[in-house]
């Protein structure tokens, strides 16, 4: 079937959410919808870590033309941006589809994603960047493996965006938002790797708690 693709939606929080982001009478009719749809796999949500505002819906497809036929359906869209004005802002919302090059559900499962976005620099080597960041997730894991604190919830996922061209999403597992931190700060392969990477795109970093729906 190959690597299913993932719709990364995101919007500001309504009140309900904020105070709770994984509020499973909230979130009830959207994901009884959702999982109804053929073509569903995973459903995750969440809210980001840096602002406590911005409400975060990953669901994984079978493929995009799975959801696109969800988007079309006169009857059941309508009902599924009514339940989802219950837990977010529809009029702010953004959506993106990645086409990870491996499976992504360990790094949503971990305790913490880190959601990194490249948006290439204008003149830039768009297969540059792909290999950066491969290499990027690469080393991650490779140090994770290394590592028997981290080895069970670190994993790296990573890939196009289906709607722009010069974005590429990088969805990273960690354990606690300290263990990315450290790693970071104290890891000269991936500190050198991240460099490269800012010279020839725009780096946008959050993190989110994501529970499984």
């Amino acid at each position: 079937m190959g690597n299913p693709t993932v719709e990364f939606a995101y919007a500001p929080a309504t009140e309900i959410m904020r105070q709770d982001p994984h509020n499973e009478g909230a979130l009830a009719e959207t994901i009884s919808i959702l999982k109804a749809q053929d073509g569903v796999i995973k459903i995750y949500n969440g809210l980001q870590h840096e602002d406590k505002a911005t409400t975060y819906l990953l669901v994984v497809w079978e493929s995009y033309e799975h959801h696109e036929k969800l988007m079309k359906d006169e009857v059941t869209y309508p009902i599924l941006g009514s339940a989802l004005s219950s837990v977010l802002d529809l009029s702010k919302i953004s959506l993106l589809h990645v086409k990870p090059t491996n499976e992504p559900y360990k790094a949503f499962e971990a305790p913490v994603l880190e959601i990194v976005t490249y948006t290439l620099h204008d003149g830039q080597s768009k297969t540059k960047l792909e290999g950066l960041v491969d290499k990027l997730a690469n080393h991650l894991t490779n140090t994770a493996k290394s590592s028997t604190e981290v080895a069970n919830v670190f994993h790296t996922s990573w890939g196009p965006t289906r709607e722009k061209d010069n974005v590429l999403v990088l969805f990273i597992g960690w354990p606690s938002i300290e263990a990315h931190l450290d790693l970071v700060k104290n890891d000269p392969g991936a500190i050198d790797i991240i460099g490269q990477c800012k010279a020839i795109s725009d780096v946008d970093v959050i993190h989110v708690p994501l529970a499984l729906c």
